[in-house]
């Protein structure tokens, strides 16, 4: 059997192959890079392919990190290994980023390791693994704190962390093993581990979902706009929640917007920027954009919040020089057809039976679009 892994939780994107069979790697790419994984991570998977002679048909398992690491870094792995999963039909294997790095330090099953990345915030995220056993869980701990749990006579010490924690406790010996995760240590830990439900992103540091630096005023004082990021998620699965009869979830949002060419706008407002009223999220594939969901805030939907969210993605466009905007809408959504339509957007086809509504009974979806040249 082929075993798939991939990862992309920290400063490092990789993607390998492991031929359970003859128990080796027989592709891997791995390359450091503090962002851009979401763009690099399809290609990697085609190259380990490819260089194994193989197809995804050929592949019988996959594995991930799951964290932790940066919120959108974990996402971006662990959404592409469940997309892969469910359109493969295939089982999912999750690994901490923690116990890749652990197992990768030399005679592991005979040692007491600590694994720690550097979290920033004077924060740490590790864990103790004494002969192979893990024990107590990842934790997300302040350095000092890092660096008295850790303190055990001949501990090795890996990860990004090493050096601020060696230079607190003289007791920990440092590892040359990789300071960051492999995808070939993921792939060969999945090969003798069974799907234990389903796999979800370990996070040991809440997200801020508060809104902050202003990137766009209109309307100075009233509505503010800023980028949303995937910490944004729960906050936006929230106001989703108030509009639709099928709302996405927060995990549904951040996986969306983990996707390259997708982005964001989340109106905010203007006198407490940390109140969100409303978003728009969209996504530009070959010099067009399309619109995937825009929502807004029940007791804010007096204040203009869509139009303003509307207007300021339509400068963006024309900024990033999109030819064309488009969507989808059911027939049934007269407030939001005539919105669209008093922004410029018509109607250009028709789904039938596209939509199914809180009765059961089935609705067209109207296509429509603006053209920006």
């Amino acid at each position: 059997m082929y075993i798939l892994g991939v990862d992309t939780t920290q400063a490092a994107c990789s993607a390998a192959i492991y031929d359970t069979s003859r128990k080796r790697i027989c592709a891997r790419v791995w390359q450091e890079m503090p962002r851009g994984h979401a763009e690099a991570l399809p290609g990697m998977v085609m190259t380990v392919l490819d260089e194994a002679g193989l197809s995804f048909s050929d592949i019988g398992k996959l594995a991930t990190t799951i964290g932790p690491g940066t919120f959108s870094g974990v996402r971006i792995g662990l959404s592409a290994a469940r997309g892969f999963a469910l359109a493969l039909d295939l089982p999912l294997v999750g690994v901490t980023s923690l116990e890749a790095i652990a197992t990768a330090v030399e005679d592991y099953h005979n040692k007491t390791v600590v694994a720690a990345f550097d979290a920033r915030r004077g924060e740490v995220y590790v864990q103790v693994f004494v002969n192979g056993d893990a024990s107590p869980p990842p934790q997300l701990l302040s350095v000092d704190d890092a660096a008295a749990l850790c303190d055990v006579p001949d501990a090795v010490i890996v990860g990004t962390a090493s050096e601020m924690l060696a230079e607190l406790n003289p007791h920990l010996h440092m590892s040359q093993a990789p300071a960051l995760p492999d995808a070939a240590i993921i792939a060969q830990l999945a090969s003798d581990r069974a799907p234990s439900g389903p796999v979800q992103p370990l996070y040991l540091r809440k997200a801020d979902a508060k809104a902050q630096v202003p990137l766009l005023h209109i309307e100075p004082g009233k509505l503010v706009l800023v980028e949303a990021m995937p910490a944004h998620s729960e906050v936006l699965a929230a106001i989703h929640a108030q509009g639709f009869a099928n709302p996405w979830s927060a995990q549904n949002i951040a996986s969306c917007l983990a996707t390259p060419g997708t982005c964001a706008l989340l109106a905010c407002d203007g006198r407490d920027n940390s109140q969100p009223l409303g978003f728009i999220i969209y996504r530009d594939v070959a010099g067009e954009r399309e619109i995937l969901t825009l929502a807004v805030r029940l007791d804010a939907r007096r204040r203009q919040v869509a139009s303003f969210l509307i207007k300021a993605m339509t400068k963006n466009a024309i900024d990033q020089n999109i030819a064309r905007i488009f969507l989808e809408v059911s027939e049934n959504n007269f407030a939001a057809k005539d919105l669209y339509a008093k922004s410029g957007y018509k109607q250009s086809g028709c789904r039938k039976n596209y939509y199914t509504e809180n009765d059961g009974q089935k609705s067209d979806a109207i296509l429509m679009q603006h053209d920006l040249k």
